[in-house]
């Protein structure tokens, strides 16, 4: 009842298309933990399988994001603006955009992690997904937050969220130091082309941490205006 007097209200909402778009873009990034376990274990036709997958999520995370800008009003009444939802929107994008790129990078290169980090890639895979799995849950709390007016009690329960992605993004870095310091010690025995590439992906993993929470950062701006 609450909703439908709030669709009234405000007209056709473009939360739910943004939360469709979230969805879209952590299942891209989820799939990726598939990608990566198949290039681990050498499983190119896998990982190719996996990698198809991911291309096929991003375009249609690429597809919700332009149908949602183009059905996007220049006015409507919600308690925050039209550009602060479209930096939204492209902050979620990154997500799907950096793991299509990442797993396009693995396959050109058939790149296999040294065995000494190759758990560890896995396990910062993991809390990236983690991280972006609550970044999802705490978009998904828009819709309660509307429809209680921005109570405080809801508003204590986005925090909470918040504070959990802060918390999985500070894990992800701290993973991605490990394995940065035990892939310094093996460089001398490593071409140094691979190496490089190495830390490359290393990065654009951890930046798909940095993006979730930077969607949990920007939440926090608008609840705040």
């Amino acid at each position: 009842m609450v909703r439908n007097d709030i669709s009234g209200l405000f007209g056709k909402s473009p939360i739910n298309p943004l939360q469709q778009h979230m969805k879209q873009a952590h299942l891209c990034l989820k799939e990726f933990t598939v990608f990566a376990k198949a290039a681990s274990e050498g499983d190119w036709e896998k990982a190719e399988a996996s990698r198809a997958l991911i291309i096929k999520k991003e375009n249609k995370a690429d597809e919700l994001k332009k149908k949602l800008r183009m059905n996007l009003p220049s006015t409507f009444m919600m308690p925050f603006s039209r550009r602060d939802l479209l930096d939204l929107l492209l902050i979620q994008d990154s997500i799907a955009n950096i793991t299509k790129d990442l797993a396009g990078l693995m396959t050109t290169r058939k790149m296999i992690f040294p065995t000494e980090i190759a758990s560890d890639f896995l396990e910062l895979a993991n809390v990236c997904v983690n991280t972006s799995d609550t970044a999802l849950e705490a978009i998904n709390e828009l819709d309660e937050l509307l429809e209680t007016a921005f109570s405080s009690r809801e508003r204590k329960k986005v925090d909470v969220i918040v504070s959990k992605i802060n918390a999985l993004e500070h894990e992800s870095d701290k993973t991605q130091h490990q394995i940065r310091t035990k892939l310094f010690a093996l460089e001398t025995t490593l071409p140094p082309v691979d190496v490089m590439f190495y830390y490359r992906a290393i990065e654009w993993m951890g930046e798909t941490a940095d993006a979730a929470q930077k969607v949990g950062s920007r939440l926090e701006v608008m609840l705040a205006k």
